[in-house]
Order: C-alpha cells, then sequence, then structure tokens
C-alpha cells in the first residue's frame, strides 16, 4: 500500500496508519454532517438549555 503525505509517496505500517485514520475523520466528518442535515435547529436548542453551572452557582441567566 502507498499512500501520499503531502506529496510525498509512503508505504508500509505508515500508509496504512494514515490510510485509517483518513477514512475515520472522514467517517466522523460524514456523521457531523448528516446530524445537522438531519435536525439543523439541533443547535440552537442546545443553545437555549440552562447552563448546569448555573444552578450550581446559583446564577440565573
Amino acid at each position: 500500500m502507498s499512500v501520499s503525505i503531502g506529496g510525498v509517496p509512503v508505504q508500509g505500517v505508515v500508509a496504512r496508519i494514515v490510510q485509517d485514520n483518513k477514512q475515520i475523520a472522514e467517517q466522523a466528518l460524514n456523521e457531523m454532517i448528516n446530524k445537522h442535515k438531519d435536525d439543523p435547529a439541533r443547535i440552537i436548542k442546545e443553545i437555549q438549555q440552562p447552563s448546569p453551572f448555573s444552578q450550581f452557582l446559583d446564577i440565573k441567566i
């Protein structure tokens, strides 16, 4: 297996690690994109949730 890192071809164990990490990163990114596509208002809902620290510090926001 051969992978190019910054234009430099790399073979062997390093190439396999780079390829695996690339696949994992792509999968994680696609999951994040799909999550936002499915529920675009999710971030707004999370922002509107009361902070758990506000009760701890007795601060009402």
